[in-house]
């Protein structure tokens, strides 16, 4: 059996086919889905569907906006009288309210269908409370390995410019001296809110990517040329001959990943 990750534009018609009947590649998603069924592939989503892309584009800059780590503080009095401060940051689990009725029922359709989801380990990064742990790709031993890779290669994307970079070089240029990037955001100008809305579509894109390495899978299928993006996309023509040479990260189609599956 193979995992396959599935990107935003393509999940719900493999998850849910009999609502796209029209669609222009639904024989290649027939056979993708009865590969499913066989028991040949399993279908792999990133969490950052339901947390980055649920967000409404029209309210992603109000999100960032209002959004705030949790922060916890402890302070411990040692037998020897030493005081100790400890200071933990994690995300914020009542930022998104979950997901939407028609992100539900899709995702509904995908578990039933056997779908997994692959956690995308950021500091502070964005949670959705609907989303249950047993969904998840249960790694056992191999969790910190898969953080590792995820670090590493989301890294090296956001050192291409890419993925997460631009969501960071719109929050620094206004945020105040020594403060965080996310900081900036909060007071940036209203001219910004079309580039926030795109700057969120890449840094789902590049952790979909970075979760899809991290996580071994086989092919990362999707219909995501980036050719209104450009080649700062992590999904352009150049960044993906550069992901399959240095990271055998192999995409395709749905037409590609059938013909793959015949």
């Amino acid at each position: 059996m193979i995992n396959v990750t599935f990107d935003s534009n393509v999940w719900r018609v493999v998850a849910s086919p009999d609502v796209f009947p029209k669609d222009p590649s639904i024989s290649a998603f027939n056979t993708i889905v009865d590969s499913i069924k066989n028991g040949r592939l399993t279908g792999c989503l990133s969490e950052t569907v339901f947390t980055l892309e649920a967000i409404q584009k029209a309210d992603r800059r109000k999100f960032f906006t209002e959004y705030c780590p949790n922060v916890q503080t402890a302070v411990a009095e040692s037998d020897d009288g030493t005081i100790k401060l400890s200071l933990s940051m994690g995300p914020d689990p009542t930022a998104l309210s979950g997901n939407n009725p028609y992100l539900a029922k899709h995702l509904q359709d995908a578990l039933e269908l056997g779908f997994k989801l692959m956690r995308c380990p950021r500091v502070s990064g964005i949670t959705n409370p609907d989303l249950k742990h047993e969904w998840f790709i249960n790694l056992d031993d191999k969790t910190h390995e898969m953080a590792n890779k995820f670090g590493a290669i989301s890294r090296e994307i956001e050192s291409c410019g890419c993925g997460i970079c631009d969501m960071k070089q719109i929050g620094n240029r206004y945020a105040p001296p020594n403060s965080h990037w996310i900081e900036g955001l909060k007071i940036a100008p209203d001219s910004e809110n079309v580039a926030i809305i795109k700057a969120v579509a890449e840094w789902a894109d590049g952790d979909s990517v970075a979760a899809h390495y991290a996580h071994d899978n086989a092919y990362f299928c999707t219909r995501d040329k980036a050719v209104g993006a450009g080649v700062s996309s992590i999904l352009s023509e150049n960044n993906r001959e550069w992901l399959k040479s240095s990271y055998e990260i192999k995409f395709v189609n749905p037409e590609e990943l059938a013909d793959i599956l015949a």
